[in-house]
């Protein structure tokens, strides 16, 4: 007993070892197999750094290449590699932009000392990323800074600035001033809260903005209930925080900041009518061929004695049940007749079973009434642009906006085997009432709107 139940454990000991020993070999393996994935993104890594400094040493773009290597260095401090480009490359881009100094500084151009600003900004980058990486230090040793230099030409830079964008100010112009504005804010980048620019910005801001007063028009004659409103709000929403352009500001006319408006931006509704109804109704004759009528026995017909078939007969407004031969079931149907008895109770059942019967196949004929119902909502708004010191038109554009409302139902008589799906589905329909007016204004106001909205992005965009 003792052997026997050794022997029938042994198995189940044996599978357990070799399903742990698997798992384990699983990690080890999903743990190498991440351990070389990672090897290889840095190795990967590593190579693109270097092959991209590289690149853009070999295409005169030195301080890029600069820029490069000093980040590459800061991971890998060893990379042979990099640091021989860093050596080669450094001393070219100090190089370059000494030399783009003194010929600035010999030259003529209207905005040098801004220039020369520029060139110092970029030797003062590399030293401090230098400066930041012990792998770049290593190979250059004594970086040189120039800030004193970029602090002095600062000042000239800024001075440069706000004298051209005063002499820019001085035209009385729009462009004028919004050239003003530009060199004014970089002047204040150059130096911050250089003299008085922060109020040179505002002034040169104020002068070359387009000011544009919103004149809504009131809708007259509204129906009870209805409002524009809404509209109007949207209107002014869209305007007021309307920012595409810096250079144009939309104001009302509570606005008290304004005083002397460029132009008059005028909105009207010239016409608009809500809730136009437009009834229609369409009579369809339609019938459907190869339907069954009825099922007789088989034997009836090869003993050709005649079944007989229950229906509902109308005659003179009088409603009858009776029963009529196969051959006359067709013309029945035709006059309007139903099978089945006039009180809906079904046929007595037939003693015969389905396969001793025989469908009896004919036309089915319907009257079919489909009703429309159009509620038609429209208008037409007129945007007019008026310059307002001359109040002459500068744009005039109208949008129209329309939204018809549409319900369908339907009624039949006769057989709705004749009817098509979508003639049974409209008979299925019940007449509905339209939107209140609010909603239908609502509606035919949302084309009004887009149309709208697009005219004004296009053509104040590039004022």
């Amino acid at each position: 007993m003792n052997m026997s139940g050794h022997f029938t454990y042994l198995p189940l000991i044996f599978f357990e070892s070799k399903n742990h020993f698997s798992k384990k070999l699983l990690n080890i393996q999903n743990t190498m197999k991440n351990t070389i994935f990672l090897l290889l993104a840095i190795c990967i890594a590593g190579v693109w750094a270097c092959s991209s400094s590289k690149k853009a040493y070999e295409s005169g773009d030195y301080y890029s290449s600069v820029m490069m290597s000093v980040n590459k260095l800061r991971k890998n401090p060893s990379h042979k590699k990099t640091r021989e480009i860093l050596a080669q490359a450094y001393p070219m881009a100090h190089d370059y932009y000494i030399n783009q100094i003194d010929r600035l500084k010999n030259g003529q151009d209207r905005f040098k000392n801004g220039a020369i600003y520029d060139n110092y900004k970029m030797l003062n980058n590399m030293y401090d990323e230098i400066r930041t990486s012990p792998g770049a230090l290593q190979v250059i040793s004594n970086p040189k800074d120039y800030y004193n230099q970029l602090k002095l030409y600062a000042k000239e830079a800024a001075a440069e600035r706000y004298a051209a964008g005063e002499d820019a100010l001085a035209m009385g112009t729009r462009n004028g001033a919004i050239d003003a504005y530009y060199h004014f804010v970089q002047a204040n980048m150059y130096q911050p809260g250089y003299l008085d620019v922060n109020n040179k910005i505002e002034e040169a801001k104020y002068k070359g903005t387009l000011k544009v007063l919103v004149e809504q028009v009131p809708v007259p004659s509204m129906q009870a209930g209805l409002s524009a409103q809404f509209f109007q709000d949207q209107i002014e929403q869209f305007l007021f925080n309307y920012r595409s352009n810096e250079f144009i500001r939309f104001y009302s006319s509570q606005d008290n900041n304004l005083q002397d408006p460029d132009q008059i931006l005028v909105l009207q509704f010239d016409d608009f009518v809500v809730g136009m109804v437009n009834n229609q109704e369409r009579i369809i004759q339609t019938s459907h061929d190869s339907v069954i009528l009825a099922t007789v026995p088989r034997a009836s017909v090869e003993s050709k004695t005649e079944e007989k078939i229950t229906i509902c007969h109308e005659a003179r407004g009088i409603r009858q049940t009776i029963e009529v031969p196969v051959s006359e079931l067709q013309s029945h149907i035709d006059h309007g007749d139903k099978i089945g008895s006039c009180d809906g109770k079904p046929s007595p059942a037939k003693p015969n079973t389905p396969a001793e019967n025989i469908n009896v196949y004919g036309t089915v004929k319907a009257t079919f009434r489909e009703n429309t119902r159009q509620v038609i909502s429209r208008g037409l708004m007129s945007m007019r642009i008026l310059d307002a010191r001359s109040n002459t038109v500068v744009l005039h554009e109208k949008f129209p906006g329309e939204f018809v409302w549409i319900n369908r139902w339907g009624s039949f008589n006769g057989d709705e085997r004749a009817l098509n799906a979508e003639q049974l589905r409209i008979a299925n329909q019940i007449p509905l009432d339209p939107p209140a007016p609010q909603v239908l204004f609502i509606e035919f106001c949302k084309p009004i709107y887009g149309q709208f909205q697009s005219k004004v992005q296009s053509y104040y965009n590039n004022l």
